[in-house]
């Protein structure tokens, strides 16, 4: 195993695309999602946080196409929504949408109050999840009422849906009720689910979904997974995240921080690596090497029933590692391992 030395560095280029976190509070606790969101998250970001977050993309922005604001479900507290749109727009970033799941959208009048706001406050267009995780909780006439409405507000070239393939195979159940996952399962069979799932929704096997739908995919043992390392995935500069706390979340790598969101110039400079084992680790000799290391080190020990993907395995080694108290600051947010931990 290689010594992580104080030579390593993890640099991450200019963002090309990159959402911002508003809280990991979700009305939602669904059974895919890569961020462990629930209502169970109490944080939303500050003030002094956003704009900071602003100034700082703003100033590494050279290669900036898109920009996105998210959660959990930012519409829990429209205030924050219309603020961060302001914040954002203000410094001259290219917003593109805010995601929701639509909960929020019950009568028709309401709605286009609020998407008129954040129209005036500099809002472009909408993301509307539509999914069978999604609809376990929110009726589908929400999403669909959604849809419309901004379609009005925005222009339909301002709406986009994730993703209209679910949105077509639900529309066959009564819109006004959620839809159980056991109900959609019996409705379109075991393998069907499965394969949509993962080629449709593009299922990432982190956070939430390897622990609540591994039942659904092949396991294996940890070796199948120890060949190749994460550099790809934790430099990539394509589809980033900023959280509430400042976490910068590369590619699909929730619960794992490569740096500080205040000072993204600070992460493209390369961020010292030599008290971050665990993403000196993933990204010289990947998650094999992690798993190596917290065996020897920690006591770490592989899940007999194998797991689904290398994400997976990555997965358990960091929830390890945090409940044995290791002090590895890349392993952020606490709250992240705690809701999953707590089955929140």
């Amino acid at each position: 195993m290689t010594a992580v030395g104080a030579s390593a560095m993890l640099r991450v280029p200019p963002f090309s695309s990159l959402g911002i976190i508003l809280s990991y509070q979700c009305s939602n606790q669904c059974r895919h999602c890569l961020y462990a969101c629930s209502p169970a998250h109490a944080d939303w970001i500050s003030d002094e946080t956003l704009d900071g977050l602003t100034a700082s993309i703003a100033s590494d922005s050279r290669f900036l196409d898109s920009v996105h604001i998210g959660g959990g479900e930012p519409f829990i507290r429209p205030d924050r929504v219309i603020r961060a749109v302001g914040a954002v727009s203000a410094a001259g970033l290219p917003l593109e949408y805010v995601e929701t799941n639509a909960f929020w959208a019950l009568k028709d009048a309401d709605t286009e109050e609020t998407l008129r706001r954040l129209k005036d406050a500099g809002l472009p267009g909408l993301l509307v999840s539509v999914s069978p995780f999604h609809q376990e909780f929110v009726p589908l006439e929400r999403p669909e009422r959604l849809i419309r409405v901004a379609s009005r507000v925005f222009g339909p070239a301002g709406v986009t849906v994730f993703t209209n393939f679910f949105l077509g195979q639900l529309s066959a159940a009564d819109p006004r009720y959620p839809i159980s996952f056991e109900d959609y399962i019996e409705s379109v069979g075991l393998e069907q689910a499965s394969l949509d799932i993962s080629d449709r929704y593009g299922l990432v096997p982190n956070g939430r979904a390897p622990l609540e739908l591994g039942a659904l995919y092949a396991r294996h043992p940890a070796s199948h997974f120890s060949e190749g390392n994460c550099a790809a995935e934790l430099t990539s500069p394509h589809h980033g995240h900023v959280d509430l706390y400042g976490n910068v979340i590369t590619g699909l790598c929730a619960g794992l921080s490569v740096g500080n969101g205040l000072d993204l110039a600070g992460l493209s400079a390369g961020t010292d690596l030599s008290d971050r084992p665990v993403l000196g680790l993933l990204t010289a000799e990947g998650v094999g090497g992690l798993a190596a290391f917290a065996s020897s080190r920690h006591g770490f020990r592989e899940d007999p029933e194998g797991y689904i993907a290398k994400c997976h395995l990555c997965l358990d080694i960091r929830r390890h590692l945090v409940r044995t108290g290791a002090a590895f600051p890349e392993l952020q947010p606490k709250d992240f391992y705690r809701v999953l931990d707590s089955g929140l």
